[in-house]
């Protein structure tokens, strides 16, 4: 596909993962093994994380439609160098515990002000029937940066996490750059105006989708504490081959994304959604059998099938439901769901570990019922959405 924008929303995509994936996989082992915090108070960590992500993400929506999708890309890219350089600092300098969190848990500005703004211009430049590859296209560039920076992470986290916050400053400076020299808005903006511009937009289809989104994340947050901690306190996994386990989530999707597109391409995005589900859900069921690194592996392989076939189908169902001038708050408001989940998420996650002392089936079996509830859910929109009595919705709904 030749499109200059999309390409480098793609490609800075990809260079911010790269610092992003090195730190991911070993931010919950690094707060509970090396700083000593209970692992309820990690889970609570990151539910702050994602509670701070909600507001950004509605804030990001619309400066992303009031200001435009550079401008604002150019101000999350700049906002990540400031507070991943901050963090280095603190655990270079051993600061109090409290200031790494506080850091950590800011650092989620970054990200909410950049994803609405770049899902926004993928749709802007390009057309309906060509969104779900492009958003194809933006994932897999992106998860090649996935690929790489947990392996990154794993070589560098025996130097100490000051380093590998480092990269993930050098990486949104990159990015900034990229961004700056290489992406153009199509839109016209204007600034000033006297017609209200609401800061959040949704309607009952968007409510409903958001609700399904909402507990399919319930069940893919568990990647940032519950699957790492499980791997490390209960498998035995050293902490440095966690990596790999992550690695294999990036390299998936670069591999599988494509062909999974194409073989989905004459299926409509709510059902290649509910597939996705089945493949997230029964992949997470899979971790509470395994008891080798291969076999945690081989389980990412599963869960990242699911990915493949959620995340591009998510984006391209949000943004046809969406009219034209709301597309980014419409992001923004599925965006703040989601992080309302994963917010939830890694402190549930947590609960079970300790509710059922570490028991594999109990504590992902019991995960796997906001899968079963999501697939529900997204089954029900799909028929509401064949309701409709507009020729333009039912093409619409037909796309969908």
């Amino acid at each position: 596909m030749e499109n200059k924008t999309l390409w480098a929303v793609s490609v800075s995509g990809s260079i911010r993962s790269i610092g992003f994936g090195a730190t991911w996989p070993f931010m919950a082992i690094f707060f509970n093994r090396d700083l000593g915090v209970p692992i309820l108070l990690v889970g609570i960590i990151f539910t702050l994380l994602a509670i701070s992500s909600i507001a950004f993400s509605v804030v990001g929506g619309w400066l992303a439609d009031k200001f435009g999708r550079r401008a604002t890309l150019l101000v999350g890219g700049i906002n990540g160098v400031l507070i991943y350089s901050l963090i280095a600092v603190f655990i270079a300098v051993h600061l109090s515990i409290l200031f790494i969190a506080a850091g950590f848990v800011l650092s989620s500005s970054s990200g909410s002000l950049i994803f609405p703004s770049s899902t926004a211009l993928v749709s802007d430049v390009t057309s309906q029937d060509d969104r779900t590859i492009a958003y194809g296209i933006y994932r897999i560039l992106t998860n090649v940066g996935w690929a790489i920076g947990p392996i990154m992470g794993a070589y560098v986290y025996d130097l100490g996490m000051e380093w590998i916050f480092a990269i993930v400053a050098t990486s949104s400076l990159i990015q900034f750059l990229v961004i700056l020299f290489f992406v153009y808005d199509r839109r016209i903006y204007t600034r000033k105006t006297r017609t209200r511009v609401s800061m959040i937009s949704y309607d009952r289809y968007l409510i409903l989708f958001s609700v399904g989104t909402f507990f399919i994340m319930m069940v893919s947050t568990q990647f940032s504490v519950t699957l790492p901690t499980f791997a490390a306190n209960h498998v035995g996994i050293p902490v440095s081959d966690i990596g790999y386990i992550f690695a294999v989530n990036g390299a998936v999707v670069v591999l599988g994304q494509y062909p999974l597109n194409a073989l989905f391409s004459r299926v409509s995005d709510v059902t290649t959604m509910i597939v996705g589900s089945l493949f997230y859900s029964a992949g997470y069921l899979l971790v509470g059998f395994s008891g080798s690194l291969l076999q945690l592996m081989l389980d990412m392989i599963v869960i990242t099938v699911g990915e493949d076939l959620v995340s591009p189908s998510l984006n391209s169902i949000v943004s046809k439901i969406a009219p034209g001038d709301k597309v980014a708050r419409f992001m923004g408001f599925n965006g703040m769901v989601n992080s309302a989940a994963r917010a939830i998420g890694p402190s549930v996650g947590t609960i079970f570990l300790s509710l059922y002392l570490y028991n594999g089936p109990e504590v992902w079996g019991t995960i796997d019922i906001f899968g079963v509830t999501s697939i529900v859910i997204l089954i029900f929109f799909g028929r509401l959405l064949r309701t409709r009595q507009s020729p333009e919705s039912i093409s619409d709904a037909q796309n969908v």
